[in-house]
């Protein structure tokens, strides 16, 4: 199993070093992938800047002013360029893991696994918006693997990202689910379960918010979600 994030140098400062501190709780044998830029970090990983695509296609976006967060394509192309290049060729489980993500508590062995026994990628979609992508699964032996990742790729490539209504990791990922889904190529387990209506499934729903907790937005700086309950009593 492979674990893959990325954060800048001020966001590792902020809260990347509690995901460094909380690899202990995964199990034995994970394999972990952190990707930075003009800094290193005690763990596997590149820099992002060794990225030659990525370093192409971000510049031809050199002047890109972002109007607001939510179309700040550069800045959340960093995770899909940084799993993209971490899992493409990768036959394992994968998972991408947000840096402001904390693993409070040891998850047990082969849960991670279970959740894509069936389906191709599990994350927490959220109905009538964008998926919660701090934390997926997927199976990359699956025999869509390559070709989801290649897709998924060329929206950036292409620009077609600008036809979604918001252009982050978020929606170009749904983008993809939805494609492959509609012709019958994959199938998703939804993790939000019975709160796929919250902003903050991840922090709720079982079996996972008693081991992780994705502290993002104004949670980065307190290190905690205050949704999770689990958490506070744990």
């Amino acid at each position: 199993m492979r674990v893959v994030t990325t954060c800048s140098k001020q966001g590792f400062k902020q809260y990347g070093h509690r995901w460094l501190d909380s690899r202990k709780n995964w199990p034995e044998g994970t394999d972990f992938q952190f990707y930075t830029e003009g800094y290193k970090v005690d763990c596997p990983g590149k820099d992002m800047s060794d990225l030659r695509d990525f370093q192409e296609w971000k510049a031809a976006y050199a002047h890109y002013v972002p109007p607001s967060w939510r179309f700040d394509i550069v800045k959340f192309a960093h995770k899909v360029f940084a799993v993209y290049d971490a899992l493409r060729d990768y036959d394992g489980i994968g998972v991408w893991l947000d840096a402001d993500t904390v693993t409070y508590a040891q998850i047990p062995q082969g849960l991670v696994e279970s959740q894509v026994k069936d389906d191709y990628i599990a994350l927490y979609d959220r109905t009538g918006h964008y998926p919660e992508t701090g934390f997926w699964i997927v199976n990359c032996a699956h025999a869509q693997h390559q070709d989801f990742f290649g897709w998924w790729s060329r929206l950036y490539w292409t620009g077609n990202f600008t036809r979604l209504p918001e252009w982050n990791d978020c929606t170009t990922l749904q983008a993809a689910c939805k494609r492959f889904v509609a012709k019958g190529l994959i199938t998703v387990n939804n993790l939000s379960g019975e709160f796929a209506k919250d902003m903050h499934p991840q922090a709720k729903a079982e079996p996972f918010c008693r081991y992780l907790d994705h502290c993002k937005g104004m949670r980065k700086d307190k290190g905690a979600s205050p949704e999770n309950h689990h958490r506070k009593a744990a």
